[in-house]
């Protein structure tokens, strides 16, 4: 793999798997403590949720596609190397995925 390819690659894996932990920080702490408004179905907390989950499911496709892409662009490089970041990526948004709905929220007021 080139080095502009290699860097993109590992700047993806490590993005992919800090939003991953960022949304379950997240969903385990500040998520209780912003209030719904009063007969609303989802409230603030939920739509920053559903952001977070997004852009962990996104973060993971472009990392399996582009350890896809290195893969077919040099058949030639250790497979080790080129599955990577399809590994990181999939396995990462299947956790978060699988772990989200058991955090514990730690709701706020009395």
């Amino acid at each position: 793999m080139s080095r502009p390819s290699t860097r993109l690659i590992n700047a993806l894996q490590t993005a992919v798997i800090s939003a991953a932990i960022v949304a379950l920080v997240y969903r385990a702490t500040l998520y209780g403590m912003i209030e719904k408004p009063p007969g609303a179905a989802y409230g603030m907390g939920d739509i920053i949720d559903f952001g977070l989950g997004i852009l962990v499911f996104f973060l993971g496709g472009a990392c399996a596609a582009s350890g896809l892409f290195a893969t077919l662009q040099q058949r030639d490089a250790d497979p080790v190397n080129a599955y990577r970041p399809a590994v990181i990526g999939m396995t990462t948004f299947v956790v978060y995925y699988l772990i989200h709905p058991y955090i514990p929220i730690i709701e706020s007021g009395p």
